[in-house]
């Protein structure tokens, strides 16, 4: 029952926050009357709840009340997230602390800012290893080898932006490498933009990402510029308070922005529909 539960919480997402009972049927392979039956038992729980009116399911308040305390349940969040909170704040851009267990990226913490349009970032979502900044940054400093193994032979195409070849990605991841920072553009939501830094443990290795999301409208090259040492910053506190360092040496400095960090023209049809 529970591979069911994390099969059938696994199907909503930001793109994805409402389902019909057919939707989700389809998508798990089953039958629409257990389905139906699951459903019925996993909104008496208070993991979904039913919207007469649509017809549909969405994540239920349970889930939101049990994010909320899960944020603060371990030692790395706490730590953590006195630094997300300043970088929300001089940023004025929503803060996310993003982990890796095997080929999963899990946002474990978010801090927002106060803007009138805004990138919501998702708790408990699972930005793709190879398409997201969070993502980037957990990839860049492991061997090729161990890059491969995670991404697998075919890489996922969520917009045009998405880079699906192999090659250019470990190249890009690199470059990630030689900068300190990972920059993703359109390339998991078109109009959405993320910027992410590592943080380091005592044992030398990157646990963690401390990423920013913000719309392409405010992706020019000057914010780029502005907002690269907050997120570098935000990566070094973050690697002091666990006492940690890159294997060797301290961690990297951000380097002059790479080409494939110099944000895309937005046109005018997409600024329209970057999401609140």
């Amino acid at each position: 029952m529970l591979a069911t539960l994390d099969a059938v919480l696994a199907l909503f997402s930001d793109r994805t926050p409402e389902l019909a009972a057919l939707d989700i049927a389809e998508r798990l392979g089953r039958p629409r009357s257990s389905v139906y039956r699951i459903l019925r038992s996993f909104e008496a729980a208070g993991f979904l709840d039913f919207d007469e009116r649509s017809g549909r399911y969405r994540l239920g308040i349970r889930l939101a009340a049990l994010g909320a305390l899960a944020q603060q349940s371990s030692p790395l969040q706490r730590a953590i997230h006195p630094v997300l909170i300043r970088l929300a704040r001089d940023s004025g851009e929503c803060a996310t602390l993003v982990v890796r267990s095997g080929a999963v990226a899990t946002t474990v913490d978010i801090v927002y800012a106060p803007q009138p349009l805004v990138v919501p970032g998702v708790l408990g979502g699972h930005p793709p290893l190879h398409a997201s900044a969070g993502g980037k940054v957990l990839l860049a400093w492991l061997a090729d080898a161990e890059r491969r193994a995670l991404l697998g032979d075919a890489l996922k195409r969520y917009t045009a932006a998405t880079i699906t070849d192999l090659p250019a990605l470990m190249e890009q991841l690199d470059g990630v490498r030689t900068a300190g920072i990972a920059v993703a553009r359109g390339e998991w939501f078109p109009d959405v933009c993320g910027m992410g830094a590592p943080v380091w443990d005592h044992t030398g290795a990157a646990v963690a990402a401390i990423t920013i999301g913000f719309p392409s409208v405010r992706a020019g090259a000057a914010r780029l510029r502005q907002l690269q040492p907050l997120v570098a910053r935000a990566g070094a506190e973050g690697t002091a308070v666990l006492g940690g360092a890159p294997r060797g040496a301290s961690a990297p400095p951000a380097a002059a922005m790479t080409e494939e960090m110099r944000p895309r023209t937005v046109t005018s049809d997409r600024r329209r529909r970057v999401r609140a």
